[in-house]
C-alpha cells in the first residue's frame, strides 16, 4: 500500500477524508478503487515514538535553537511522561494511515504566584512540513488544538498557553492561533548571548 498526499498517483491513490470526500471536480480522474484513509487524533502510543521523534527533530533543526544538539534521551523522557503520567502530560498525534502528520507535548501545572489555577503549557505543536501549508496541515493543526482543549477541560485546567518560541513562520502561527480564538498575551523575545 502506498499513498501520495501531495499529488494524485494513479497506482496508489489515497483520498484523505478530513470532513468529507474530495470534491467532484478534484476526483474526476481518480481510479475506480480508492483507498479511504481518515485523520485520527489519539494520545501518543509507543508505536508513534520514532515518527514523533523524526517530526520533532526536523522542527528543532529548523528552529532558532537548531544549533543545540538534539537530545534523544530528553526526547525519550518527555515521550515517556506522556505514556506514564497522562494526568500531568499530554502527547497527541494526528495520523493519516501510518503517517504522523502532527504532534504536540503539553504539561499541566499551576500559576507561579497564584493558588488554584491549573494551566496547560503547550511546549511543542508540530505539523509535518510536507502537509503544513495546505488543507491537510490545517486540519491536522485544528485537531491538535481541539484535542489539547478537550484534555485541558478534562483536567479542570483554567487556561491553555501555547509557547511559540521556535522562530519558525511566526506570522503563520499567529494567524492560525487568532483564527481559533486565542488572544495574544505578549511576545517571546530572545537573544543569543554566547
Amino acid at each position: 500500500m502506498g499513498a501520495s498526499l501531495g499529488r494524485i498517483d494513479k497506482e496508489h491513490t489515497a483520498e484523505a477524508l478530513v470532513d468529507g470526500p474530495l470534491d467532484r471536480q478534484a476526483s474526476i480522474d481518480l481510479p475506480k478503487q480508492v483507498e479511504r484513509l481518515t485523520l485520527t487524533t489519539t494520545p501518543a502510543q509507543e508505536r508513534h515514538r520514532e515518527k514523533v521523534r523524526d517530526l520533532m527533530r526536523a522542527a528543532h533543526e529548523k528552529s532558532v535553537f537548531g544549533d543545540i544538539p538534539f537530545s534523544d534521551a530528553k526526547f525519550d523522557r518527555a515521550f515517556d511522561n506522556t505514556l506514564h503520567a497522562s494526568g500531568q502530560y499530554l502527547g497527541l498525534v494526528v495520523t493519516l494511515g501510518d503517517r504522523v502528520l502532527g504532534s504536540c507535548y503539553c504539561a499541566l501545572g499551576g500559576y507561579f504566584i497564584g493558588e488554584g489555577g491549573r494551566i496547560v503549557s503547550v511546549t511543542t505543536f508540530n505539523i509535518d512540513p510536507g502537509c503544513g501549508t495546505g488543507l491537510l496541515g490545517g486540519k491536522a493543526a485544528l485537531r491538535l488544538a481541539k484535542g489539547i482543549e478537550v484534555w485541558a477541560q478534562s483536567q479542570q485546567a483554567t487556561h491553555v498557553l501555547y509557547h511559540v518560541t521556535g522562530g519558525i513562520e511566526i506570522g503563520r502561527a499567529d494567524r492560525f492561533f487568532r483564527k481559533i480564538g486565542m488572544k495574544t498575551l505578549g511576545g517571546n523575545y530572545g537573544k543569543r548571548v554566547i
